[in-house]
């Protein structure tokens, strides 16, 4: 079964995603639960402290819900990689693999990895346009460590290209 996220739900994220503090220190939960700090502890999605796209670049943004509130967890720039936070620390990727439709240098699913032993498989469908972009609906972040642990996170956001 589909479930589609109406256009509003995703504006209402960008909305919010745009008015986050940098470094609002929210936290994402994920599949498993932290084993406060211990060695192996379980990986933790946090907000991304720029939650845009810089002026003339493409790519995508996403955002998950954390405690009711949207968490920007993901922002990829086309050709430059991509930047999640985890643990509170952010993590820069290389896009390594992507296939599926595709507009503003973002596909359907793609896959990303750091060079800290992550490796994150985002998955999206592409809805509604507007003028520059398109949302993002039915989103799922996974996030896999070195270690074993694995965060699924749903997600929504947009892809599009930023004016200069």
């Amino acid at each position: 079964m589909i479930f589609r996220i109406p256009c509003a739900v995703v504006a209402f994220f960008a909305i919010c995603a745009c008015a986050t503090a940098p470094g609002g220190g929210s936290t994402v939960s994920s599949s498993v639960a932290a084993d406060n700090g211990e060695v192996g502890a379980a990986p933790v999605l946090t907000a991304l402290s720029v939650s845009s796209l810089p002026p003339g670049k493409c790519g995508m943004i996403l955002w998950t819900l954390d405690a009711a509130q949207p968490t920007p967890i993901m922002r990829y720039i086309a050709g430059e990689g991509a930047v999640v936070a985890i643990n509170g620390e952010e993590v820069a990727l290389a896009l390594v693999e992507s296939e599926g439709g595709g507009r503003y240098g973002v596909f359907e699913t793609q896959r990303f990895f750091a060079p800290t032993g992550y490796e994150i498989d985002v998955s999206v469908q592409f809805g509604l346009g507007f003028e520059g972009g398109s949302y993002l609906e039915s989103g799922l972040v996974r996030v896999n460590a070195s270690s074993g642990w694995r965060i699924v996170a749903p997600s929504a956001g947009i892809a599009g290209c930023r004016n200069k």
